[in-house]
């Protein structure tokens, strides 16, 4: 049997407007939902049951004691049978701010889900609000399955659950008929520490004697035995330059410190360390030079000294070779 190419087309057409119109049916409904008002000990009760997508009319005012509670149950519209959605949520909505509250509904494993709202506990963003809350809907699933959104209606908090409305950053506060916005405050008077005791001139003056007493002292002691012992040369011209390009550098420390910019300071500050270095390594290599020289010319010295030494043991014992010679004779 052959198919032609027009009816393989208008089979493709047709299944695929048949998929379309299956998924495009697929969407999250709600059936059986009931809203119902009671005080905590189940007294006074008021029942109302929703349809949606029709908004409640009624005034639903909650007592100090009231219990809200919102149950309904989830399909599936495609094939009407109960549906779990991953995301099922609850807004309130405060009527005059537009400050919204997110809270989560309780889903049970047969699509049923419920939410009780309990006076006597009221969230702490609910409490902060003006009392005209309106109620939301939103369950929602990833996949292709459509969500659902369904404003339920309006409730009113009781005042005496509620806090103050919290003031704006830029709100005044309430003034009387005739009184004016602002008015001079008192003045503010700043309380400081007490002044810290200075030093008398004496006690300074004591102190800074013994820190320069001890050092000199001790040099003073040491320098009898030091001194003479010590031995000094004068420095090589690389050495002296050395040292004068490093005072150079701690001059430019201090000229940046008290004005210099930062480049200002640090094209002098860098050619100078080239040349500090240089001059550091040349220095350096002359003290390495005349080191190895006067530990070369005392090691020829005591050389010398054990030669002539061994040269007067020598003479020494060829002359009692001689003089035991001459005995035997």
């Amino acid at each position: 049997m052959r198919i032609s190419l027009p009816a393989l087309l208008a089979g493709g057409l047709a299944a695929c407007s048949f998929v379309a119109a299956s998924v495009q049916g697929s969407s999250i409904g709600i059936r059986s939902a009931q809203l119902t008002l009671a005080s905590a000990d189940g007294s006074n009760e008021k029942v109302e049951k929703l349809e949606y997508p029709k908004t409640s009319l009624k005034e639903w005012t909650l007592e100090e004691d009231s219990v809200l509670r919102l149950s309904f149950g989830i399909v599936d519209t495609a094939n009407d049978q109960a549906f779990v959605p991953q995301r099922a949520n609850i807004r309130f909505t405060d009527a005059q701010t537009a400050a919204s509250t997110v809270l989560p509904l309780q889903l049970k494993a047969k699509g049923k889900a419920r939410f009780d709202l309990r006076a006597t506990a009221l969230p702490a963003s609910l409490r902060s609000s003006s009392g005209q809350i309106t109620m939301t809907i939103f369950l929602g699933h990833p996949s292709d399955i459509r969500p659902l959104e369904y404003t339920i209606g309006t409730i009113s908090l009781p005042a005496s659950r509620l806090l103050p409305l919290p003031k704006g950053r830029h709100d005044l506060s309430v003034k009387k008929e005739g009184e004016p916005a602002f008015v001079v405050q008192p003045e503010i008077h700043w309380t400081f520490s007490p002044e810290e005791k200075v030093i008398s001139k004496s006690v300074s003056a004591i102190g800074t004697l013994i820190v320069i007493a001890v050092p000199l002292a001790v040099w003073g002691l040491m320098g009898g035995q030091v001194i003479p012992n010590l031995k000094t040369q004068s420095p090589s011209i690389a050495s002296i330059l050395f040292l004068i390009s490093l005072v150079g550098l701690e001059a430019l420390i201090v000229k940046y410190w008290i004005n210099w910019r930062l480049y200002q300071f640090l094209s002098p500050f860098l050619t100078l360390g080239l040349i500090s270095a240089y001059l550091g390594k040349v220095a350096l290599g002359q003290e390495q030079k005349r080191r190895i020289a006067t530990q070369t010319g005392k090691a020829t010295q005591a050389a010398v000294v054990v030669e002539e030494g061994e040269g007067e043991r020598k003479e020494s014992s060829g002359k009692a070779t001689k003089i035991g010679v001459a005995k035997a004779k």
